[in-house]
């Protein structure tokens, strides 16, 4: 095995719904969302080495920082028994956009420098304290995400639907986002239904919503504008936030609407990062 190089996709993640059950003594926030991953991402490669080095490629490769990056930090929860990687990092994703890019990286190279090195993963306890998404990140079935991101469990998705990502390019503080929202923001805890049918999942997704929108549209006003946008395109079932922004998403029941959508969307905005897949895959 340590001859042997391994890549894998680094799935953005999309929160269908968001929710923010209340703030800790600590400071950080109890939260309530159902996590989906589309197939679309950046890629991660992993090969022997003697030492742990990290390599960054891509459109954005400039705007990230190799020796601070959240993968680097991961590696040093496994115990390697001083071997070494060579990580290479394709960034295809928007950064700063609430897709979990970050955390994303982080679990998909600690799944493979674990089969790379033959060592156990780190705990859940281990990974939450790095970053809440990665717990969630490291497996891409639809997951409910509770606590501050160590309590996870999965939930059977309906038949397929379709989901259009939409970016345009603005940065989003995910610390300023959650500073800004106060306590009328707060959602209560609810139950999920069986999710028989795609109307079943429409219908319950529309009785809840991203608690920290509001709060990303006063201080970007550019994201009303987007979801605005989804709701104008024939087909959308729904459209909303993910994460704390920029990027927004629209439903769609077929590939057709989703990619005509699209056309749609590049349209109005020509230089956006504008993505169509499967949102159960």
């Amino acid at each position: 095995m340590r001859s042997k190089k391994l890549e894998a996709l680094s799935r953005v993640k999309v929160n269908l719904y968001l929710h923010i059950l209340g703030k800790r003594a600590d400071g950080q926030h109890n939260l309530d969302s159902l996590v989906a991953f589309p197939e679309i991402g950046d890629e991660i490669l992993v090969s022997p080495s003697n030492c742990i080095s990290l390599k960054i490629t891509g459109k954005l490769k400039n705007e990230l920082n190799n020796k601070e990056n959240l993968i680097l930090k991961a590696t040093k929860l496994l115990k390697n028994k001083k071997m070494g990687a060579n990580i290479h990092l394709k960034k295809n994703t928007p950064i700063s956009a609430g897709l979990g890019g970050g955390s994303s990286n982080a679990a998909v190279t600690l799944k493979l420098l674990a089969k790379l090195w033959n060592v156990p993963l780190p705990t859940i306890n281990e990974l939450v304290l790095l970053g809440a998404d990665i717990p969630v990140c490291m497996d891409w079935r639809l997951q409910r995400m509770q606590g501050i991101g160590e309590k996870n469990s999965f939930v059977v998705p309906p038949e397929c639907l379709w989901i259009v990502l939409l970016n345009n390019g603005e940065k989003v503080p995910t610390k300023s986002v959650f500073q800004a929202i106060s306590q009328d923001d707060f959602s209560d805890v609810i139950n999920i239904p069986r999710l028989n049918n795609k109307s079943t999942l429409i219908k319950f997704l529309k009785s809840t919503g991203n608690d920290l929108e509001k709060a990303a549209i006063k201080m970007y006003p550019f994201i009303k504008i987007l979801i605005d946008s989804f709701n104008t395109t024939s087909g959308c079932l729904i459209s909303r936030m993910t994460g704390s922004g920029s990027t927004c998403f629209g439903l769609y029941e077929n590939k057709v609407e989703a990619e005509t959508a699209k056309k749609i969307l590049l349209n109005k905005f020509p230089n956006a990062w504008i993505k169509v897949a499967k949102v159960f895959s």
